[in-house]
């Protein structure tokens, strides 16, 4: 091949170090059209080895030009999508009127990173590690405990805590706070 490579490029000097001809050479079909010419130059070989180089060339414009115009149709695409996303933004991509530049979806919290420190526990009693915590929280009553264990290790409501009791919302919210209550009372004595 560099034979052949020599003896088109010294025809054709003005063709050395060409990308396009560099690469109308890289192909087998075309180095033969080449060697076909080298061998014995005439007109119709000469318009055949032309030929294919045209429409090599013209591969590589149409290619480039594709390119270059899904480039600029992409970008033009984004232009107008962001222009009409500022003109018309979802209700949760609005600015809240606190002045920070915060949007409404920034409140919103994600419910995947559950930030829950008590997740592989079932009850308040496995996690508490303060001897005078989980002393007072074994003095409750089992209703208490088990309302303390639904709302900081389930992270149940007490609306969904009243509902799987069957008794009122308020009247888990009374025993919540009843139960909080006797705990800080606890802890303010043994301080």
């Amino acid at each position: 091949m560099d034979t052949l490579m020599t003896r088109f490029y010294k025809h054709y000097p003005h063709l050395k170090h060409n990308k396009a001809v560099d690469s109308f050479i890289s192909k087998q079909d075309n180095r033969t059209l080449i060697e076909q010419f080298l061998h014995e130059p005439n007109a119709e070989r000469e318009y055949e080895l032309n030929e294919a180089f045209k429409s090599h060339y013209f591969d590589i414009r149409f290619t480039a030009y594709v390119s270059s115009s899904l480039y600029f149709h992409s970008v033009n695409f984004d232009k107008k999508h962001r222009t009409y996303s500022e003109r018309h933004p979802l209700t949760l991509d609005k600015k809240t009127d606190q002045g920070d530049g915060q949007a409404f979806i920034d409140l919103v919290p994600d419910q995947s990173d559950s930030l829950s420190p008590f997740k592989n526990f079932s009850t308040l009693a496995e996690c508490l590690e303060d001897d005078d915590l989980l002393a007072g929280y074994m003095a409750l009553t089992d209703r208490q405990k088990r309302i303390l264990d639904l709302a900081y290790v389930q992270e149940w409501s007490d609306t969904e805590i009243a509902r799987s009791m069957g008794v009122s919302q308020q009247a888990i919210s009374k025993s919540h706070k009843k139960a909080l209550n006797a705990l800080r009372t606890l802890l303010q004595k043994k301080e």
